[in-house]
């Protein structure tokens, strides 16, 4: 992907649970935010990819921002975030609004202005696809947003402090980013510098799952998330997921979420 700032979303419908204003992402180039401070009538979040920068608070506290953050900006909160002295990074943005995302917030489920590292990371692969392009219809949209709300529900999972250790949330990464192909789990073992067995055991214990069901779980929730934000055939998701085909899929959905993808769709 070239660098610059691509634009995936512009001006959804307004719904009755609310609105997807603006989405995309900045590829490997510097963040066009104004400075000291800025305060949007909207939700806004940022998750970097790659590269460096800080988040700026009101009261004038910096902290860091890293790969892996996920920054969430309250409506009317004055803020600043972005890269320090024209360097670059990889974000992708999000901009919302609505009694969904109100609701979220009462509910605690939506954190705090600033950067969070939530452990397992929520994967940046699935947000991509939920926010592929602007709905056509209100109740496109309105599944886009029921699907982004489910992505943010991860976001409000535990700290990394809380999480696990620095090796098993590397593979934790290296699983849930990817999605699309074949990975071999040793070769993941080597690559967080663990001998398998113990990579495996610790990965459990950590995780609550084997390295291989919880790479399976997040196939699954994804191949769920382009049933119901896209219009592509069991094949094409089959295909797009590394599956041998789509019956193949079709029996691990079923297994999983207890009703074959077509019945899943019209759900």
């Amino acid at each position: 992907m070239d660098s610059g700032t691509r634009i995936a979303v512009s001006a959804a419908p307004v719904t009755r649970l609310g609105q997807l204003v603006l989405a995309g992402e900045v590829v490997d180039d510097e963040p066009m935010m104004p400075s000291p401070l800025r305060v949007m009538e909207a939700y806004v979040l940022s998750v970097v990819v790659a590269g460096h920068g800080r988040y700026r608070h009101a009261d004038g506290r910096e902290e860091p921002v890293t790969p892996g953050a996920h920054t969430l900006v309250p409506p009317g909160r004055p803020h600043w975030y972005g890269t320090l002295g024209g360097r670059t990074w990889t974000e992708v943005f999000v901009v919302f609004t609505g009694p969904l995302f109100d609701a979220l917030a009462r509910a605690g489920v939506l954190a705090e202005a600033g950067p969070r590292y939530p452990r397992p990371a929520p994967s940046a692969a699935a947000l991509r696809t939920i926010l592929a392009s602007t709905p056509r219809s209100v109740q496109a949209a309105e599944h886009q947003l029921v699907a982004f709300a489910d992505w943010l529900l991860d976001v409000a999972g535990p700290e990394e402090s809380a999480g696990p250790s620095p090796a098993v949330a590397a593979a934790v990464d290296r699983l849930a980013d990817d999605l699309t192909g074949s990975l071999d789990m040793r070769s993941v073992a080597a690559e967080v510098g663990l001998p398998y067995d113990t990579f495996r055991r610790r990965f459990a214990a950590e995780v609550g799952q084997s390295p291989l069901a919880f790479r399976n779980a997040r196939r699954l929730q994804t191949a769920a998330t382009l049933l119901r934000v896209t219009d592509m055939t069991t094949r094409e998701i089959a295909r797009t997921l590394g599956y041998t085909d789509e019956f193949h899929l079709s029996r691990r959905f079923r297994a999983h979420f207890g009703l074959p993808p077509s019945d899943y769709r019209r759900s």
